[in-house]
This record gives C-alpha cells, sequence and structure tokens, in this order.
C-alpha cells in the first residue's frame, strides 16, 4: 500500500479558523471615522461654535467678562490672529477636537477592555462614536470635546492603571482641569464613584488605596484652584463676582424634573441610532446576572448611570450626548459579549455602521460655505469689526454686544438679569442687527408682537435699522418727501451717509447725495427735498456685488 509520505503527500494538523473579530471591530470603528471626517471640513457651523469662537477672540484681545466655563479659550488664542475669517478658524479648531474624540475613543476601549475583551472594548469605541449625534457633533469647537477627553483619560487611569499615589494623582490633575472646562463634569460623579468602589475591593479594602484617592481629590482641587487663578486674573471682570453670577446661573438651571427643552431632539436621536440606543438600554439588564463580581457590575453602572442625566439635566441638546455618552459606551462592554455570541461580532458591526451611515446620508450640504460667504461679506462692508446685535455671535471676530439667545439666555434677559438692547444701545455703539434666529427676523420683518424681546427693545429694533444686505441690517432711516420736517431718534451715534441721488436737510443743514454727516445721540429733524432718501450709519458702505447666499444659514439639529 502506498503511504502518503511515499507521494510527498504530508499530513498537516487541523487547524481552527482565524477569529477574525478584533479586524472587523477595528475595521468598523475605521469606516465610521472616515464617514465623520468629511463632517470636520464640511459641516455647517453651529450656532453654538460661533459663540465659542467669540469667546476665544475676546480672550485674545483681553477683553474677557467671565472666568467660568471660559478655560478653553486657553488652548486656542493664537488662532484668531491666523489668516483667513471665523468660519476658517473654527474649523481648524475642529481638528484639535477630533484629536479630543481619538483621545475618548481610546479611553473608552481601554476601560470596555478591562471589563471584558479587546473586540468588545473596540465595538464600545463604535457604539459611542456611531451614535448620529456624537457622529456630528464629536469634533464641534465646544468644551464638551475637551472635558470628555480629560474625564475619560481620568477614568482610564483609575480603571487601568496601578492603583499608585502617582497615577491617581495624574488622574486628580486631568479632573481637575475637566471641571475648570464646564462644571458639569461634576455628572460624571457616579462613574468616578463605582470605579473607586471597584479598585479599593481589588485592593482587599486596604486603606492605603483610600488615602491615595484622597490625594487625588486634592490633586483634583489645587489643580482648579491654581488654573482658575491664573485664568481669572486676565478677566476684565472681577473673578469672583463674574463666577457667582455663572455658578447661580448654572445651578438654578443645571437640574430640572418638568423642564425637557430637547426631549424631542433626544428622541430623534434615540431613533437614529438605534444600535446604539437599544444597547445603552439593555446594560441594566446585563447587569442583573450574576456571572461578574458584585463590585465589576456596580462600577459598570457607575459608568452607565449618566444615561439617566437626559431625564433630570436641563441642557440635553444634541452637543451634550458627546459628553454623556463617552462612560455609557464603555458600560456597554456588559451587553455587546451577549450580542456577538449570540449573533457575532460582524452584525453588531454591521449594525452600528448602519446608524452612523444612516446620520450622513441625511447630512446637509452647502450651509457652511454660505457662512463663509456672510462673514467675509461683512469684513467687506464694515472694513474693520462694529459692534452688533444677534444670537449667536456670527461675526465671532465683531464684537458682538447683547448675549448669547439661547432659550436659557433668551429667559433671562426676559427676566431683566441681562442688560437690555436699549440699555446696551445708551452705553455702546451698535450699528448692525445680524439676523440669524427667528426672533430677529419677527422683530425686524414683521409689525407684530415677538415675546423673545422685551417691548422697548422691540420698538428700538424697528426704528432703529433698515435692511442692507441678506441677514445684514444696519441703523439708518428711510426719509421721505415731504414739505414738513420729521424728527428722527439717533441710537446709533456716528458717520451717516446720504443716499446717492439724494438730498436731504439735517437740523437746518443742507446735504447732498453721497455726502457724510455726524449725527450724535437723540433727536433730529430732517426734510428730504427732491425725493424721498435714506441716510444710513457709516461712511459710504458698499453692499457686496454678489447677492445674499439663500436661507438657511445654519443646519438644524
Amino acid at each position: 500500500m502506498t503511504s502518503f509520505a511515499s507521494v510527498g503527500i504530508v499530513s498537516r494538523p487541523f487547524q481552527q479558523p482565524r477569529d477574525r473579530s478584533q479586524f472587523i471591530a477595528l475595521s468598523a470603528l475605521l469606516v465610521v471615522l472616515a464617514l465623520q471626517f468629511p463632517l470636520v471640513l464640511s459641516r455647517a457651523i453651529n450656532w453654538d461654535e460661533f459663540w465659542h469662537y467669540s469667546l476665544t477672540v475676546m480672550a485674545a484681545q483681553g477683553l474677557l467678562d467671565q472666568p467660568l466655563q471660559t478655560f478653553f479659550t486657553r488652548a486656542f488664542m493664537w488662532v484668531p490672529d491666523l489668516p483667513g475669517n471665523a468660519v476658517d478658524h473654527v474649523v481648524l479648531i475642529r481638528m484639535f477636537m477630533l484629536g479630543c474624540e481619538l483621545v475618548t475613543l481610546a479611553c473608552i476601549t481601554a476601560i470596555a477592555t478591562r471589563f471584558s475583551d479587546r473586540t468588545t472594548g473596540l465595538l464600545s469605541a463604535l457604539t459611542y462614536v456611531a451614535a448620529g449625534y456624537v457622529l456630528q457633533h464629536g469634533t464641534s469647537f465646544r468644551f464638551d470635546p475637551q472635558a470628555t477627553a480629560l474625564l475619560m483619560t481620568s477614568l482610564w487611569v483609575l480603571v487601568c492603571r496601578p492603583a499608585d499615589p502617582r497615577w491617581l494623582v495624574l488622574a486628580g490633575v486631568l479632573g481637575g482641569f475637566a471641571g475648570l472646562i464646564t462644571i458639569k463634569a461634576v455628572l460624571y460623579a457616579p462613574a468616578f464613584a463605582g470605579v473607586f468602589w471597584l479598585r479599593w475591593n481589588e485592593s482587599g479594602r486596604d486603606r492605603a488605596y483610600l488615602k491615595s484617592v484622597a490625594t487625588m481629590v486634592a490633586a483634583a482641587g489645587l489643580t482648579f484652584a491654581i488654573a482658575y487663578s491664573i485664568h481669572a486674573h486676565s478677566v476684565v471682570e472681577a473673578s469672583g463676582r463674574g463666577a457667582k453670577d455663572i455658578v447661580g446661573a448654572s445651578a438654578e438651571k443645571m437640574f430640572s424634573l418638568t423642564s425637557h427643552p430637547y426631549w424631542r431632539h433626544n428622541l430623534k436621536g434615540a431613533i437614529f441610532a438605534p444600535a446604539t440606543t437599544l444597547l445603552a438600554l439593555a446594560v441594566p439588564f446585563a447587569l442583573l446576572r450574576r456571572d461578574r463580581p458584585a463590585a465589576e457590575r456596580i462600577a459598570l453602572a457607575g459608568l452607565w448611570f449618566p444615561l439617566t442625566t437626559l431625564g433630570f439635566y436641563h441642557n440635553t441638546a444634541p452637543y451634550y450626548h458627546v459628553f454623556m455618552l463617552a462612560p455609557v459606551a464603555a458600560s456597554a462592554s456588559a451587553i455587546i459579549p451577549l450580542v456577538t455570541r449570540r449573533y457575532g461580532t460582524l452584525f453588531l458591526a454591521v449594525c452600528l455602521v448602519a446608524g452612523a451611515a444612516m446620520t450622513f446620508a441625511r447630512e446637509q450640504s452647502g450651509t457652511l460655505n454660505k457662512q463663509r460667504q456672510l462673514v467675509a461679506a461683512a469684513n467687506q462692508i464694515f472694513g474693520a469689526p462694529v459692534g452688533y446685535f444677534d444670537s449667536c455671535a456670527m461675526l465671532g471676530q465683531f464684537p458682538k454686544a447683547n448675549g448669547f439667545m439661547t432659550p436659557w439666555g433668551t429667559e433671562r434677559y426676559l427676566r431683566g438679569e441681562l442688560p437690555s438692547l436699549e440699555q446696551i444701545q445708551h452705553e455702546r455703539v451698535v450699528p448692525l442687527v445680524v439676523n440669524d434666529d427667528k426672533m430677529f427676523a419677527d422683530a425686524l420683518e414683521t409689525d407684530g408682537k415677538v415675546a423673545d424681546f422685551l417691548s422697548a427693545d422691540l420698538v428700538m429694533l424697528r426704528q432703529t435699522y433698515r435692511h442692507f444686505w441678506g441677514p445684514y441690517w444696519i441703523a439708518g432711516f428711510d426719509v421721505t418727501n415731504s414739505n414738513q420736517p420729521a424728527t428722527i431718534t439717533v441710537r446709533v451715534p456716528g458717520p451717516y451717509t446720504v443716499g446717492a441721488g439724494g438730498n436731504v436737510t439735517v437740523d437746518g443743514t443742507p446735504y447732498n447725495g453721497g455726502q457724510i454727516l455726524e449725527l450724535a445721540r437723540g433727536k433730529h429733524t430732517v426734510l428730504a427735498t427732491g425725493g424721498s432718501t435714506t441716510l444710513t450709519w457709516g461712511r459710504a458702505l458698499r453692499k457686496p456685488v454678489q447677492p445674499a447666499p439663500a436661507e438657511p444659514y445654519f443646519t438644524s439639529f
């Protein structure tokens, strides 16, 4: 009988099929990041991003007037001096925020791996970035990506590094900086408490670990105090009063069981990220299983707890999900192995990528270019920054005169906690209104009541500003032809240009079309001669040749 060996055939031992689960999970994560990257460069600037950029400009100019919630500006004070306008600068800063997101993803992977395996860790990171609101806002210029990266790195140190005082001091320093960037860092408290409980039990409930934790807390407090003192030293307003104003106002609105202004957005986010939503909601049920030590289940529950803030935290706008979902995604390591064991890694990865692709496919295009045109047009019209009213600080390099008109900001303004527009007009020269929100459109384009404005401010807006170009309304007057002089009230002092082709007499002095005159605050008599004309603030301001881009100027949530 001829043997296999005699004809050159050598038998080989049976080989198990290669486990490709890690490769699948990593590939899916890279696919979603590839979907996200174009959004970094082309997604419309959000109103919050414009506001954060305006704070950065103020910090660079030494005009910042609030010490808390503005520490994030320190990293970007060099950006306003670069070539380009506000839109270009925000897109550049988003690249830094992308780096913050990558740090967060690495921490989620490492923490979830600690509770399971590497494949689960990668899928947990995918659970985070595939969520629609994280895909859209994970790299937005807000303090959320920075604070999230710092807090998740601090948690990574506590979960994955040795329970050594030096490591815990590092965790405390990171936490201290995070708390200075945003006071909502306190919402991670259950996550830290759960991790402390886990590591203390793993150390045999050694008192030395409690001393290390105390050292960490001290390091966090000291970091916060020193960094705050340095930052507040450069703030215009007395830092103590500014801090009290921010803390008091934030505390008032931070928690609410009855007011949920963003519940529709939260529901929409859950619907358009079905796999992430189902995994997050299933975590508590997985923790009821007794297949892991109780201390681990408590730690995972602490990581999951920030999801419950959607029920009692006030500002749960879509960009909040960037902050809230990171520890929740790490807690998904409790449920992901059960899903992959039953349905396979490929099935779960495809479901998560499909949700991200659905969000990407719905993304609006072209709005960023409109914003770039509008900002460039403002620079062209005025030549130098001028004061303006608007909702969100759309002209970040111009000095915004009023506050940030979010629902909360508008509520504070109506209660008199923020100065009225009329009061601001008495103190500053504000020749421009940017009509970039429905509240301003209603005020300037209609004659009815507008609930978002005080009645005196509404009258002031309608009597003071004329439409100039696109969303820009400039202080000015229509002077109709009449035999009798009319009285105008000038609230914006400065140079005014007589409309071309018209003549006007102001306070008894005649001016020809195109001439420039100076008007002080107060009442003046005007008389059009030879036909109706206009008086427009500024020295012969020129409208851009190109027509203004059509609305909308923002991308909705």
